[in-house]
């Protein structure tokens, strides 16, 4: 099974059992690296501003933390600097939202991603 989906199952399967409401304009993919694991969490806010990241910090939405991480396979991150693991998952997501717009994360929203310490890269505008 290759990244692309496993990340489309993964975002499948937060869309199934704890579907952001309405009011989530925008969501943010953001990336950490936990004892040399990389991973990635969605939140989701109600607010978006293109000229000031801060508005990811407004979490209005999260999945239950039983969803909320998803661990990039060893695999697939071997050997790769955290730039690198980042371009990763942003050209995955970028290939699911274009295959898959009306997905109910991606539909109507705008969609980043980013490490908790970056900037914020727009995946998809709503």
């Amino acid at each position: 099974m290759d990244l692309t989906e496993l990340l489309s199952d993964w975002i499948k399967k937060v869309e199934n059992e704890n579907p952001p409401g309405s009011d989530i304009v925008a969501i943010n993919f953001g990336m950490m690296q936990s004892d040399k694991k990389y991973m990635v969490y969605i939140t989701g806010a109600e607010v978006y501003d293109p000229d000031d990241d801060d508005w990811a910090g407004e979490i209005d939405y999260q999945p239950i933390r039983a969803n909320k991480y998803f661990t990039l396979p060893a695999g697939a991150t071997t050997g790769l600097k955290r730039a690198n693991v980042q371009s990763l998952v942003i050209d995955t997501l970028k290939q699911l939202a274009k295959a898959e717009p009306g997905r109910l994360l991606f539909a109507n929203r705008v969609v980043t991603a980013n490490y908790d310490d970056g900037d914020l890269t727009v995946i998809k505008k709503g």
